[in-house]
């Protein structure tokens, strides 16, 4: 049989083809630009940036300090489960939430840790109805949120949300919040079934009835707070839409808001000049009752308690496209007011960090080729103790296939097969 030449160079180029076609097959390009995207040295609020990354199928995290042009400078691994939440101290340990356990509800939590700067356990604290963040007090102790059972006869007074939705056994959770000395003793504890008025901090709009309230942070606010200059916790009730400030020597709530105006709501902080500042997810919105496109996106606001209204928004901007396309995260997301007034923004469920200026424009963006992104707080220089310990930034960086453009790739190719058909078919 006579061989074809030309015949032949048709087939390899046309395998070729397919090769490249079966990598653009998605609707969505295969590559994403990762890294610092954007950097506008004389807007963004210089120092390091920490935040942790989930391996969620692994069951291991890695939490990272990066630099302004996101070059790694140290790094946690963390094993046996992971971490989501996470805060690096002054003197560069790092205080985390183990994830794991068997718990019934979300953000369970096996262990609070504390680590050196090496990584070196130092102390711990497990309890298996942890969930969510814990927080740090000046003196050293420790905030924890708990999940617990709901008295069943307490049952009937949970109102909202979706009908029949209980738990198991007609069962619903519910949360604590306790403060845990270093000799691991519970020194002080508040439980919302036994302090609140449970029929007016209804389930939001969708909810189901396993779950009431949902507490997803607690901040710790001093005894000179701006709010109210006594000792109290700034909480995010998720479930009910309402965050709430909390007397700690009474344990009376002494403010809240929210309802009917923000949605599942994450990371309240109460900053310098006495307003709050909080992450509005959006998810399951009810101030917009129709089901729309748009009808879910997130935001940062910042809420005057004293008056009980928005004084700043940023929802992001998009020429001539509706609200929830610019960014949206329906869990974690993070704000953080910075020393030069900008504002640090995390898109949890896309790995996307972004600074905004007081303008609403973004002066500085980095995107992590993983989501899942948690704990994500700029430190200045002034702030820490530990800069001195960190490694200079690394030069070298390495290419992954995954970056080069397809139609590098396809050039490539076609002339690796061109050579290789014509070294075969004039080879004496």
């Amino acid at each position: 049989m006579k061989f074809n030449k030309t015949y032949a160079l048709f087939v390899v180029l046309f395998v070729c083809s397919l090769v490249y076609l079966s990598t653009c097959v998605s609707a969505y390009p295969t590559v994403y630009p990762t890294g610092v995207t954007i950097y506008n040295e004389t807007e963004v609020y210089e120092g390091y940036t920490s935040f942790a990354v989930a391996g969620m199928e692994k069951g291991n995290s890695t939490v990272y300090i990066i630099d302004m042009k996101g070059n790694v400078l140290h790094e946690w691994f963390i094993g046996n489960g992971g971490t989501l939440h996470n805060l690096i101290l002054k003197n560069g340990h790092l205080i985390s939430n183990r994830l794991g356990g068997k718990c019934p509800v979300m953000g369970c939590v096996a262990a609070i840790e504390e680590r050196d700067w090496y990584g070196n356990l130092i102390w711990s604290y497990e309890n298996n109805h942890l969930h969510h963040p814990a927080e740090i007090m000046p003196n050293g102790n420790i905030i924890a949120i708990f999940w617990e059972d709901l008295p069943k006869e307490l049952n009937d007074e949970v109102k909202g949300g979706i009908p029949n939705t209980e738990a198991e056994g007609n069962k619903i959770y519910t949360d604590s919040i306790k403060i845990i000395n270093r000799d691991k003793e519970i020194i002080w504890e508040w439980y919302p079934h036994k302090q609140l008025n449970i029929s007016d901090w209804p389930l939001s709009y969708g909810e189901n009835r396993e779950y009431w309230p949902n507490i997803n942070r607690v901040e710790y606010l001093p005894e000179d707070n701006p709010f109210n200059k006594k000792e109290s916790l700034l909480v995010s009730f998720r479930a009910v839409d309402t965050i709430a400030i909390i007397d700690i020597e009474t344990k009376e709530v002494v403010w809240k808001w929210g309802k009917g105006e923000i949605a599942h709501q994450h990371d309240p902080h109460l900053l310098s000049n006495g307003n709050i500042l909080v992450f509005d997810n959006g998810f399951l919105r009810s101030n917009l009752p129709e089901l729309k496109a748009g009808k879910y996106f997130s935001r940062v606001i910042e809420i005057n308690p004293r008056i009980n209204q928005i004084v700043w928004e940023y929802a992001g901007f998009m020429p001539n496209r509706m609200r929830g396309f610019a960014f949206y995260s329906f869990i974690g997301g993070f704000a953080e007011r910075l020393p030069n007034w900008n504002t640090l923004i995390t898109e949890t469920t896309t790995g996307r960090i972004f600074e905004i200026n007081t303008e609403g424009e973004i002066v500085w963006e980095y995107i992590h080729t993983e989501a899942n992104l948690d704990s994500v707080f700029r430190f200045g220089t002034d702030e820490i103790d530990w800069p001195e310990k960190l490694s200079p930034p690394n030069p070298e960086k390495k290419i992954s296939l995954e970056e080069i453009p397809n139609w590098i790739l396809l050039t490539i190719i076609i002339i690796s097969t061109f050579f290789i058909i014509v070294y075969f078919l004039f080879r004496k």
